[in-house]
């Protein structure tokens, strides 16, 4: 049976450090990119190999394009147009601005900074990869 692999691209290195730790206590793989030129170039890619990530966790203000704009990218790929996308920020958005993210990027959800507990995670990460398999 393949590991799940998450796509995670986060500049702050404490963050993703704590990301990084929940993938492993989770038995997950990560693809972990600090920017998001990074993450773009993985996207490039014909070919993604067999870590192909069935989850996004990206920070809307990286260096590089932002993270709706992966997102975006993500959603135009062939082998990952389907994988849940969820975008993270320390920036509180105003309901119509959050909606325009979601709606423009195609995320499945947009969760604030600090990070919600682990057990809070899984449950989203369940309900958006459910939500996505069941469409």
């Amino acid at each position: 049976m393949t590991r799940m692999t998450w796509m995670i691209v986060e500049d702050d290195p404490a963050i993703r450090d704590v990301l990084e730790t929940m993938c492993e206590l989770w038995d997950f793989d990560a693809l972990i990119f600090t920017d998001g030129f990074k993450a773009m170039e993985y996207l490039s890619k014909e070919e993604l190999g067999d870590k192909r990530p069935a989850l996004a966790l990206l920070d809307i203000r990286v260096p590089g394009p932002w993270g709706h704009e992966i997102s975006a990218r993500i959603r135009e790929h062939p082998d990952l147009n389907n994988i849940g996308i969820i975008l993270m920020t320390a920036y509180e958005l105003p309901g119509p601005d959050k909606e325009e993210y979601l709606i423009r990027s195609g995320a499945d959800r947009l969760i604030y900074k600090p990070l919600p507990s682990m057990d809070e995670l899984l449950q989203l990460v369940t309900d958006v990869l459910e939500a996505r398999d069941n469409s």
